[in-house]
């Protein structure tokens, strides 16, 4: 097993001084449009009826999507994406149908707190698409990572790299130690 080490500095920003960053991406089966609360809607069907599936995305001891996340729970944290791709510290994406009537998934690309790579990304497609077309789309969105984005190693925990090994590293993920750090308990709960 590969051996990561987490940077005692932690987070570093995204390097990417000077490049051309893609807003935007249309693939053969989907397209790719930034985060935002103008999505809210369809975001927000296809996370609640994926969630089962997309739990634990960022790690095994993440929560989200909480069973009982709300609209307007699910509106600030698009917010919050939409503020990260504006000021280019992260970038989140709906992964949408090419028409854009259907929330299809997302992707994510963080900073990292690890030594050995430049960024995080995550991805999940809806669970209700076909296995073998939920692949095709998650294949071509990798490659555009990899082809696009000015990262030399982009890690993708969960994906390529097993969590056990990133926990063993100690390497925090960036949305569970930023956005969902400053959420404050929903009243009740």
């Amino acid at each position: 097993m590969t051996r990561y080490r987490a940077r005692a500095a932690g987070f570093l920003p995204l390097a990417l001084a000077g490049d051309r960053l893609p807003e935007r991406w249309r693939g053969t089966h989907a397209m790719l449009v930034p985060a935002g609360p103008e999505w809210v809607a369809l975001d927000y069907a296809a996370v609640m009826a994926s969630r089962g599936q997309i739990q634990h995305l960022f790690g095994p001891a993440d929560s989200w999507p909480a069973e009982t996340m709300s609209l307007e729970e699910d509106r600030a944290d698009l917010i919050w994406h939409e503020q990260e791709f504006v000021t280019q510290r992260s970038f989140a994406y709906h992964l949408l149908t090419h028409d854009g009537s259907d929330c299809l998934g997302c992707l994510y690309l963080y900073p990292t707190a690890s030594q050995d790579h430049d960024a995080e990304a995550y991805l999940w497609t809806h669970a209700t698409l076909p296995a073998d077309e939920a692949s095709r789309i998650e294949d071509e969105v990798v490659a555009w990572v990899d082809r696009d984005w000015p990262f030399r190693a982009v890690a993708w925990p969960g994906r390529f790299i097993a969590f056990d090994a990133w926990a063993e590293a100690g390497i925090p993920n960036y949305y569970a130690s930023t956005r969902m750090a400053a959420v404050p308990p929903v009243s009740g709960a």
